[in-house]
């Protein structure tokens, strides 16, 4: 079941994206009507977080929406490990990207986004980081 919430009170799951996935998105992507269709995300804590879907989240936003269409993802608690989720919300509370306006200057290449974001979340999914 979807929901619509407004753009500043859904929360992001990592903290950085990736210039190429961005551009792809920005390919296809009609920022005078914005139809992105609906972005994962899960309730914790009583708020609502990204699951996936984070580029498309801030092609939106760049658009100017205003809004974010949401749909429960079940599978984040059931399919996937919820602590690694639980070590991206934390470390995205300590530097500050709490919001999707806050991927303005944290959209760096594929070779950055490697291994600034996926090798991290690799080491917290095996218990070698943090």
């Amino acid at each position: 079941m979807a929901r619509t919430l407004p753009i500043e009170d859904v929360r992001p799951t990592q903290l950085y994206l990736s210039s190429e996935k961005l551009a792809a998105v920005l390919d296809w992507f009609d920022c005078d009507d914005p139809n992105y269709g609906t972005v994962p995300a899960f309730e914790h804590d009583g708020e609502w977080y990204l699951s996936d879907g984070h580029t498309r989240a801030f092609a939106a936003f760049l658009a100017g929406s205003e809004t974010l269409a949401l749909e429960r993802d079940a599978a984040v608690r059931t399919e996937y490990d919820f602590d690694v989720y639980r070590q991206c919300i934390e470390w995205c509370q300590s530097e500050g990207v709490e919001t999707v306006a806050d991927f303005a200057g944290r959209v760096v290449g594929p070779e950055a986004y490697e291994r600034l974001w996926v090798e991290r979340c690799q080491q917290a999914g095996s218990g070698a980081g943090g």
